[in-house]
């Protein structure tokens, strides 16, 4: 039923049943409703109550239906009061007119946090602006009674209080009150605020189903609803069986249609045939009929080529060819012409080369001449400044150098101790190379005990690495459970008790022999399912992983204890029929996980054997419906009516074990580990041993080292030493060899010095000779440059010659080349004529030769 919005104005006469409130106009807000809450509260001093004006009885409504609503200093509002109907409430009005603050004050009025709501952390933001303190009071049906839920929020310290019918309250009292009138305002589908539509879209068909479960109230719902998922379960199971039966048929009918179409063609091909014979019968007539045709197109066409290539063959013209070979003939005396003139130019070329190179003659000789003239009068002086250099030079020396030679020192004593110290050497070395030797085989030895330690350890963590082996198996099986299993070991602080990992990695086989006959017995599904503790922790597993992550795995809580599951009889006279015990007895996992074995594949219920057993004892005693022994399955099944004779079926077991391989631990095992562990403790003693021995090999090295490194610093000094004397005694004889060659050049210009003073004439008749001899070059030298002017004009005559050679054979070989190019294009012509009138022969051959067959 709906209700409407009505806001009533301050009058005289109040209605009845109405209490009239002041409310205040909002002069600020926060939120989407500033503006039109405060017209909402009204623009001067009104009242607001929304409601129908009819009365109603508790009676009428539902328990935990709203009956009425009071606010006070809420968000925009002072004071509203809201009176729903017993049916369908709805309220109606403009954006921003208060709908949502309604709806917050249900939620926060019936124990919902401010976080529910998604619009204000603290719960004292939402008291009105300007007031200190705020109340939502919100009255419920109860069992055709009144109850009234009132919250005070104080907005100094963020402080709340509730009361329940006027009596102080706690939160949780609160929250245990609407529980029992099912108020779940955290239940997206029995309260919906504005602000989480979006979260509410993207819930998950299963979400919306089990929320729905909740809001309606019935606590039997959910558990309903899971039997029936187990039960949808099963039906797909059965379902894929039947498909897979289907499949099976279909296969079959395809492979009957296969045969059935393959019966068709082989009919096809007998008709096929038929009409072949018939065809083959009339092809001589048609080929003949054929070739005939073909007889008189070839005819036809080598009439044509012959009167084509006839046509173009009269059409050569003589004077092309006459007018080629005198083209040649005058290129040919044109080049001839060409060459003659080419081979005068390069005899005027060399010949005015050489008399350019005289002419270079003559002006180097020229130049000679002159410096020659020029040195004879700088000559004396030059020779009298090296003088005055000479005997300065030589005074300097001589106060530098000593008179007396170095001495040499005692060499032979610096030999004998450089030879001592070779020998020191010589053994420091050779006891180096045998502390070597004997570090490179302990690192020999250390690397040998290195790999044979990595080797143990290696086997080490190969017995310990089961659960690793494992869980890499599954992968390969199941993918979806191993990423269950990672989202579970990262997520376990959400499950009040311990969850446990698929049973394949939680169980183990003590026998390795029972191994695939366990796993024969546990079903696949049954080694990949998690187990929880409680039913909260299954609903919280498979919310989050089946729901959310949307993963195909099992997971299953069963209450029943292990101790109460109870073998048909005892485990010795099991073993008196033969047994070596039940499945029950072989698997090593937690209780909860042989507990969900014993429900699921009645592991407590069969009994194995690795050997053979007394079959008939064991069918006429009744006790088994199913058992193990020499690698056959047994299933046993009675009858209901009659004699209840007893029907076997046999099945062989699985020939190893997939996910149970890497099983419990044995006695062998356990010992292998030991050994494993000694040899490694005795390995690392002895690599403790070996790096004592090293460390002292190291500080025998160091300290043999270091006295090498002394010898060799007393070696350079000897070797420094007599390189010093060798130097002093370089050095003053070099100097005593420079004294002596400065003194001889002295002395040499000091005689020619005196031979120029001596005899004066020879200096002007040296000067006169050479002026002479430069007149006579000047002569020379004018007569070649006439020659040269003369070559000169003669190369020019011949080049000029020889480009008007080469322009007229230029064009002469341009008109060649075009008589050429069309007496080739003539003859090409004739030749494609010709070819085809042959093709067409041959083709007229051809077909008068089939014609004729």
């Amino acid at each position: 039923m709906s209700k409407r919005v009505k806001k009533t104005e301050p009058s005289a006469k109040p209605e009845p049943q109405r209490r009239s409130r002041r409310t205040q106009p909002a002069a600020e807000d926060s939120g989407d409703e500033s503006g039109a809450d405060s017209d909402a509260s009204g623009g001067g001093q009104s009242d607001l109550h929304i409601g129908n004006g009819v009365a109603h009885n508790f009676g009428d409504y539902r328990d935990g239906a709203i009956t009425h609503i009071k606010l006070k200093n809420f968000v925009t509002y002072d004071r509203m009061e809201v009176t729903p109907g017993p049916h369908m409430n709805m309220i109606i009005g403009p954006n921003g007119t208060g709908k949502s603050t309604i709806v917050c004050a249900i939620a926060l009025g019936l124990g919902g946090r401010p976080s529910l709501l998604g619009r204000a952390k603290d719960i004292s933001e939402f008291v009105k602006h300007g007031h200190e303190r705020g109340s939502i009071e919100i009255t419920l049906a109860s069992r055709g009674a009144e109850l009234k839920i009132r919250r005070d929020i104080v907005r100094e310290g963020n402080r709340t209080t509730w009361k329940i019918n006027g009596r102080a309250a706690t939160f949780g009292e609160v929250q245990k009150t609407t529980r029992q009138l099912s108020v779940q305002v955290d239940n997206l589908c029995q309260f919906l605020p504005q602000d989480r539509v979006v979260e509410f879209s993207k819930m998950s068909a299963q979400e919306l189903l089990k929320e729905t479960q909740k809001a309606v109230g019935r606590e039997d719902l959910l558990a309903l609803q899971t039997e029936l998922t187990d039960l949808r379960q099963k039906e797909r199971q059965t379902m894929s069986e039947l498909q897979r039966t289907e499949q099976d048929v279909d296969a079959l009918r395809k492979q009957n249609d296969v045969l059935e179409r393959d019966v068709q063609r082989w009919q096809a091909r007998q008709a096929a045939e038929s009409e072949l014979r018939v065809l083959t019968a009339l092809v001589p007539v048609v080929r003949y009929m054929d070739a005939k045709a073909e007889h008189d197109r070839a005819k036809e066409a080598r009439k044509q080529a012959h009167n084509h290539y006839t046509q173009v063959k009269n059409e050569v013209s003589a004077g092309v060819e006459e007018e080629i070979e005198r083209l040649e003939a005058k290129i040919a005396r044109g080049e001839s012409r060409r060459r003659q003139a080419q081979d005068s130019l390069g005899a005027s070329e060399r010949e005015s080369r050489q008399r350019v190179s005289r002419l270079e003659r003559f002006d180097t000789r020229q130049r000679d001449l002159s410096a020659e003239l020029q040195d004879i009068g700088k000559q004396a002086q030059r020779r009298r400044e090296q003088i005055s250099k000479l005997r300065s030079e030589i005074a300097q020396l001589e106060a530098a150098h000593p008179e007396e030679k170095p001495q040499e020192g005692d060499s032979r004593e610096l030999m004998q101790m450089a030879s001592e110290l070779n020998k020191q050497k010589l053994a420091l070395r050779n006891e180096l190379i045998e502390l070597q030797d004997s570090q490179k085989a302990l690192m020999r030895s250390n690397r040998q005990l290195n790999a044979d330690m990595a080797s143990n350890e290696r086997q080490l963590r190969d017995l310990d690495n089961v659960a690793m082996r494992r869980r890499e198996t599954l992968r390969r099986f199941n993918e979806d459970t191993v990423r269950a299993l990672e989202w579970l070991e990262q997520n376990r602080s959400m499950f009040s008790q311990h969850v446990f990992a698929p049973v394949c990695l939680e169980a183990s086989v003590s026998n390795a022999r029972m191994a695939n006959l366990v796993e024969t017995i546990v079903s696949a599904g049954s080694l990949k399912m998690f187990v929880t503790q409680c039913d909260k922790d299954y609903h919280t597993f498979t919310r989050e992983v089946n729901d959310k992550l949307r993963l195909r795995v099992d997971v299953v809580h069963y209450p029943r204890p292990l101790d109460s599951f109870r073998p048909p009889v005892s485990r010795d006279e099991a073993k008196k029929l033969g047994f070596d015990g039940y499945a029950l007895d072989f698997i090593d996992a937690p209780a909860p996980v042989l507990a969900a074995l014993c429900t699921r594949d009645s592991i407590h219920e069969v009994p194995i054997a690795a050997g053979s057993v007394d079959n008939e004892r064991i069918e006429a005693g009744a006790h088994f419906k199913e058992y193990i022994a020499d690698g056959t399955r047994f299933a046993v099944s009675r009858g209901r009516y009659g004699s209840r004779s007893a029907t076997v079926t046999t099945s062989r077991v699985r020939a190893d074990a997939r996910l149970l391989s890497a099983g419990g631990e044995t006695d062998e095992v356990r010992a292998t580990r030991d050994r494993l562990r000694q040899e490694i403790d005795a390995i690392r003693g002895r690599l403790d041993e070996s790096e004592n021995k090293m460390k002292k090999l190291g500080k025998r090295e160091e300290k043999v080292r270091d006295s090498h490194r002394s010898l060799e610093m007393r070696e350079d000094e000897l070797r420094q030493e007599r390189q010093r004397i060798s130097r002093e005694l370089a050095s003053w004889e070099r100097q005593k060899v420079h004294i002596d060659t400065r003194r001889a050049q002295l002395k040499s210009a000091v005689a020619e010095e005196r031979r120029d003073g001596e005899g004066g004439s020879r200096a002007q008749a040296e000067r006169r000779r050479i002026e002479q001899q430069l007149r006579e070059n000047a002569r020379e030298r004018a007569a070649a440059v006439n020659e040269l002017a003369s070559s000169v004009e003669d190369m020019a005559a011949l080049v000029h010659e020889l480009a008007k050679a080469g322009l007229a054979g230029q064009h002469d070989a341009q008109q060649l080349n075009q008589l050429r190019s069309d007496a080739e294009r003539h003859r090409e012509a004739i030749e494609d004529a010709k070819q085809a009138f042959e093709q067409a022969a041959e083709a007229f051959n051809e077909a008068k030769q089939l014609a004729k067959q």
